[in-house]
């Protein structure tokens, strides 16, 4: 199942839900008031996808709500989290839903930055020959 519920952030209150594409509070707090329309515009184009893997941007942002400057800010977010695939058609840019959010993990490296690792669940499994796994 592909649906996915859009998670909003209302300014100056704390979240009810889960911040948009699973970030956490604390990677949340350090972006930029832009970074943060744009993440939550890309997480109600991933909601606007429901059952389908596959259309077009304009009904996928018009099913999200979305004006076209919007869709296009959400879909920079998805496209840099390898979450989508784009590709030119007659009707305008098709969108392929390939993997789905999962998670960002915090690690702090051998110098002591932190450091974030974003987990993302592909839609199909990939084929590993037998010899390459461990």
């Amino acid at each position: 199942m592909l649906a996915l519920t859009a998670n909003t952030l209302v300014a100056g209150s704390a979240p009810s839900q889960a911040l948009p594409l699973g970030f956490p509070q604390e990677l949340w707090a350090e972006m930029s008031e832009e970074h943060r329309s744009a993440c939550t515009h890309a997480d109600a184009l991933l909601a606007a996808f429901g059952e389908k893997r596959t259309a077009s941007l304009k009904s996928v942002s018009k099913r999200a709500g979305l004006d076209f400057g919007d869709a296009l800010a959400g879909l920079r977010v998805l496209d840099g989290m390898n979450l989508v695939e784009v590709e030119s058609s007659e009707r305008g840019p098709e969108v392929t839903l390939v993997a789905l959010p999962e998670d960002h993990v915090r690690i702090v490296g051998p110098d002591g930055a932190v450091r974030w690792v974003f987990v993302a669940r592909p839609l199909d499994a990939p084929e590993i020959a037998p010899e390459d796994l461990n």
